[in-house]
């Protein structure tokens, strides 16, 4: 049966209904009271389940499945019953479920769709401020009234909308579950506002597909400003590429998210489209953005550095452990795991030891060890400076075959107590010492043995060689630049 023969048997039931609501005029010989001792709730009650009876009546049911950002294109058929023309007025209650009304878009869907059902020209009349778009019917004609589902919105609350029924499987014990995301409706109504056919679009949901994956961190409680660079665009059926503007060239997709406090992590999507119409997305990013605390801090490469952070208890005892994203460069005390009371302040201590010079951004992260959850997250902001040099050397290692090339430095303890030194370098896989650690008199000079590992390229390589104290503070920098040849 057609929504058009809903319609007309629909809306025949209801006029002989509202009459009889409408006038208080229900026989008492039905029921075998008196329509005066019927009390206002009761009549109430009745008119509502007339209501709803009329309105299932009208109501043509489909099921869609749909995904992130993909448009579904569909087409109602819609029936006149009267033998009177009527402009009809159609009305979504989510703008996600929404009627097609440009003539070239409703002619791109059909022709994606391979829909064989004619197509009208202008059939839609919009007015400013109307519930919705209008279509002019003749009596009992018919027209194809284009629909299209499009979701944008991904939401992690998706598996809790679930309607169970307790239906016993035999074969497995548990319950059974139908998955409906959400229901939409579209409704039809005539010139005196009555409904004529609603079209009730049951969605459920299916997985989509991550092209790719970005993890963002960001000071917390700031704008994030972020540019994407998407790679060149080139389209094989000829047609206008969006988001490229030139054909060939690269093009940014700029982000601006604002900030959250720390250690909140904000997850969306971002979908690109390449067609005018946007019928499903070429690709789909999945963005998280982690929102820590920023430390600033200055040094010196070869040198360590100490920064005190702060760590707060909650309402509950935790065990804590802190890991850092250069392990190698950043050492956190306590090292282990520790016991955080409620309402507590413990003190961690941070032993920063930068190789390159520049600006660079590493992560500590405070971890419930039992819970496996993220306690607290620092984002350390490092501007790490190039040492003071003491002095400067040229070397020459032949490129090939042997066993490596060694050269002799010599340095002079400016003390006049015997001291011990470190030695330390910014390239180990290019330079080894013959001893790392040495100890010498007030005054005397040690010989520093070099060991350069080989090539097999020529080039050259600027080496730095740090000698540092038992504290790790930088006593003399030397640069040794290596020639390859």
């Amino acid at each position: 049966m057609t929504a058009a023969c809903f319609s007309s048997t629909a809306r025949n039931t209801a006029q002989a209904h509202r009459l009889e609501i409408d006038g208080d005029r229900i026989p008492s010989f039905r029921h075998g009271i008196r329509a005066d001792t019927i009390m206002p709730e009761e009549r109430r009650s009745k008119a509502e389940g007339i209501t709803n009876m009329l309105s299932q009546a009208i109501t043509t049911q489909h099921l869609l499945y749909a995904s992130l950002g993909s448009a579904e294109y569909m087409e109602f058929v819609f029936k006149n019953p009267f033998n009177v023309p009527q402009t009809v007025t159609i009305h979504s209650d989510d703008p996600e479920l929404s009627v097609i009304t440009n003539t070239e878009e409703w002619r791109y869907f059909k022709a994606l769709t391979r829909s064989p059902t004619a197509l009208e020209e202008n059939m839609f009349h919009l007015e400013e401020g109307a519930p919705g778009p209008r279509v002019y019917l003749r009596p009992k004609e018919s027209v194809h009234i284009p629909l299209k589902y499009q979701s944008f919105l991904c939401d992690h609350t998706m598996a809790l909308q679930v309607q169970c029924r307790p239906e016993f499987d035999s074969d497995r014990a548990f319950q059974k579950c139908d998955l409906i995301f959400c229901e939409n409706h579209v409704t039809f109504r005539a010139e005196d506002g009555k409904p004529m056919a609603i079209c009730q679009v049951n969605v459920e949901p299916t997985p989509h597909v991550v092209d790719q994956t970005f993890r963002l961190y960001h000071p917390e409680l700031c704008f994030l400003k972020k540019a994407i660079r998407l790679p060149p665009w080139h389209d094989p059926t000829g047609c206008a590429c969006y988001p490229s503007n030139v054909p060939g060239e690269p093009q940014d997709v700029y982000l601006k998210v604002p900030g959250s406090p720390s250690p909140h992590i904000k997850m969306f999507f971002v979908m690109v489209f390449t067609d005018k119409w946007m019928a499903a997305p070429s690709q789909i990013w999945q963005i998280y953005i982690h929102f820590l605390e920023r430390v600033d801090i200055s040094c010196v490469t070869g040198q360590r550095s100490c920064q005190s952070l702060v760590l707060r208890g909650k309402q509950a005892v935790r065990k804590v452990k802190c890991f850092s994203s250069h392990p190698k460069e950043i050492k956190v005390d306590p090292a282990g795991v520790f016991v955080l009371p409620p309402a507590a302040v413990q003190e961690l201590q941070l032993k920063m030891q930068p190789w390159q010079a520049g600006s660079r951004f590493l992560y500590v992260n405070a971890v419930d060890v039992e819970q496996q959850r993220l306690v607290t997250a620092w984002l350390l902001c490092l501007n790490v400076h190039r040492p003071v040099l003491s002095k400067a050397f040229e070397v020459c290692v032949p490129v090939g075959g042997g066993r490596g090339s060694s050269r002799k430095i010599t340095y002079t303890n400016p003390y006049t107590s015997s001291r011990t030194f470190l030695l330390r370098s910014d390239h180990p896989d290019l330079l080894q010492f013959k001893e790392d650690k040495f100890q010498i008199g007030g005054g005397e000079s040690y010989t520093i043995g070099l060991r350069f590992a080989l090539s097999q390229s020529p080039g050259s390589a600027e080496i730095l060689v740090y000698v540092n104290n038992l504290e790790e503070k930088t006593e003399e920098t030397f640069c040794v630049k290596v020639n390859y040849s």
